[in-house]
């Protein structure tokens, strides 16, 4: 999650949280007593190619765990389309709004449509961190990444988060099959299976009549029409920090070739980036 509310006059930044503007449709779900959430568990089958390979802008389907107040580390694994290619990518991210960095894992793995992904979010008390966790079971490849919360931020991470973010040129630019199901999700809360959850689901800024469909307690589906003439939004995000270019790093310079068009918008968030002052991290 990468949100930005760029003002041209002055080009002044302001700050904001989560959810997000570049937010389509999400599910959620938090402690009542804002507890940890210790475990959380899913799968998820990667949906089909989209109709046209440009345009996107990098959609994403991922879930994750962050504040109550969404103003703190959004520690997510990631299901990507166009991230580094045109093609579907899995990797580790967080958007840590206390100091407003993106981090992502060192790998990158490349996976095709049909496959499987499981993937967990998993808390460590002795050093107040999370470990994420993200697999291709049709390759067995895997990524584990460890984030630590930052000493800054003193609420505990006691919201869970379903999200289809990135809203494209076209929506023939998202999966042609219009949907993507998690599955058998699981959650602890201060290490006791929360049973029954019930979770909020909100149409936020649903371009291309996207909506996540609650199913059942385990069960979340994300739909949306790629037949959609227009997109029924403003597009106003960047796409995971520097998405087309790949995984965030000090040299990708603004002088990158680009592989399409659309993949212009990755110089403008460079550009905000830096304007802003964005450490450029790649969590260990």
């Amino acid at each position: 999650m990468f949100q930005v509310l760029f003002v041209l006059s002055g080009l002044s930044l302001a700050l904001a949280q989560d959810p997000s503007s570049s937010w389509l449709a999400y599910a959620s779900y938090t402690d009542p007593k804002h507890r940890p959430i210790t475990a959380l568990n899913t799968s998820w089958i990667v949906p089909d190619d989209p109709a046209i390979s440009f345009g996107s802008n990098a959609p994403g389907w991922w879930f994750g765990v962050q504040t109550a107040n969404g103003d703190g580390a959004l520690i997510q694994p990631i299901l990507a389309y166009g991230y580094t290619g045109a093609h579907y990518s899995i990797f580790n991210g967080v958007f840590d709004w206390t100091d407003e960095s993106w981090h992502t894992s060192k790998e990158v793995y490349t996976v095709s449509p049909g496959d499987k992904i499981v993937s967990s979010v998993t808390f460590r008390p002795k050093d107040n961190s999370y470990d994420m966790y993200i697999m291709s079971t049709q390759t067995g490849k895997s990524i584990t990444t460890n984030y630590k919360i930052q000493s800054k931020q003193k609420a505990a991470e006691s919201q869970a988060f379903f999200v289809l973010e990135h809203q494209p040129l076209t929506c023939k630019a998202y999966p042609a099959n219009g949907q993507c199901t998690f599955e058998d999700i699981y959650v602890e809360v201060d290490n006791e299976p929360v049973k029954d959850i019930e979770w909020f689901a909100d149409s936020y800024k649903p371009a291309c009549k996207s909506v996540a469909n609650i199913l059942d307690s385990k069960t979340i589906k994300f739909t949306w029409d790629p037949n959609v003439k227009d997109t029924g939004t403003t597009r106003n995000s960047a796409k995971w920090g520097e998405a087309a270019q790949g995984p965030i790093s000090p040299d990708h310079g603004s002088d990158s070739k680009f592989a399409n068009p659309f993949d212009m918008m990755t110089a403008l968030s460079k550009f905000r980036e830096r304007v802003r002052g964005l450490p450029r991290i790649k969590l260990q």
